[in-house]
This record gives structure tokens, C-alpha cells and sequence, in this order.
């Protein structure tokens, strides 16, 4: 693959295209033991996000009626010994556990560009936050990221949709390419 020319690429503040969610957990008496399950289930269908490195950031799932959601969102882990700074697209819809948050960009966006943002803020951020210095909001919205920029100077969300429909169309010819292979 060859390397992106980011040359022409525009510098954005994290916080000024992105907001936090504040989403709670709408049980009262919630109990972590009681109204989780480490498997998705009928009951237990809403995916949580935590303090998780790997599976997309989804630890647990919980009642849909139990949580407040969001879907189209960035998943950052801010606490964690090994996933803090990890960043995540959550195209399906998702509740907050803990030791995580969701962010939405302002503007309305495709999942493909939501992917390609979420690699960008993650690179830019993982290695600036640790378990001793967590990747809370209040420092991660002063970030600033590089992305592609439009004529008028803002996110070129244009672009990162289409550049990601390309990887994901070069990656499906590979796995198509290599089940011939095999069959």
C-alpha cells in the first residue's frame, strides 16, 4: 500500500468536532453483578463500553431499557493499564459502563469515516496517556489531530469515506482471493 500524502492536510482541535456524550446508566439500584452479562444475550443486548483493550471496547452488555445510548460515536478508554488512550468507532449502539467514554463528531458522518477517525485519534493520543495520566476529556479535547481538509478548510469527510471503502474493498479481494485458494 502506498503511504498517504498528508501534505496538504489541515490540523483540527479534537473538542472543536467532537463532543462528549454524557450517558448514564437510567437503573437506580444498578448492580454491576445483576444487570451485566459477559455474553450478548436477548436480556443483556446493549454493548458497554469499559476499560477494555480488544473487542471493540465492549467488556459487557446490558438492558437497552437500563442504559442511555448513542450510536456513530468514538469509544476512548480512559483508565486502563493497557487500554488507555485505546480508541474505538462504535457504529451500533452503546452504553457506558465506566473507565470509557463516547464522543460524537458534530458532523453527521459515515461509518467508514468514523473508522478512519477513530485510527487517527487513537494514533495521536495512545501514546500521550497511560494508567498514571488518564485519557479523561478535559485533556483529550485540546488534542490536535491531522486530518484531511475540504476547500473551505473543515474534515474532508468525503475523502476519509472513500479511502476507507477502498481498504475495506482491497482486504474483501484478499480474503476472496485466498478462499479461492484453499477451496
Amino acid at each position: 500500500m502506498t503511504k498517504i500524502d498528508i501534505s496538504s492536510w489541515g490540523m483540527f482541535v479534537i473538542g472543536d468536532i467532537m463532543n462528549k456524550l454524557d450517558l448514564k446508566i437510567k437503573k437506580e439500584d444498578f448492580d454491576k453483578r445483576l444487570d451485566t452479562s459477559l455474553e450478548k444475550n436477548e436480556e443483556f443486548s446493549l454493548p458497554l463500553i469499559n476499560a477494555k483493550d480488544g473487542n471493540n471496547g465492549i467488556m459487557y452488555y446490558g438492558r437497552k431499557d437500563d442504559f442511555e445510548s448513542e450510536e456513530m460515536c468514538l469509544d476512548i478508554v480512559q483508565n486502563g493499564a493497557v487500554a488507555t488512550g485505546n480508541v474505538y468507532a462504535q457504529i451500533q449502539r452503546t452504553g457506558v459502563l465506566w473507565d470509557a467514554y463516547l464522543v460524537k463528531p458534530n458532523d453527521k458522518i459515515s461509518k467508514y469515516a468514523l473508522l478512519f477517525l477513530s485510527l487517527i485519534v487513537q494514533k495521536s493520543i495512545k501514546k500521550k496517556f497511560n494508567y498514571d495520566n488518564k485519557a479523561i476529556w478535559d485533556k483529550v479535547k485540546l488534542e490536535v489531530i491531522p486530518l484531511p481538509q475540504d476547500k473551505d478548510g473543515k474534515p474532508d469527510w468525503g475523502y476519509m469515506d472513500m479511502y476507507m471503502r477502498s481498504i475495506e474493498k482491497k482486504a474483501k479481494k484478499t480474503v476472496e482471493s485466498l478462499i479461492a485458494i484453499i477451496e
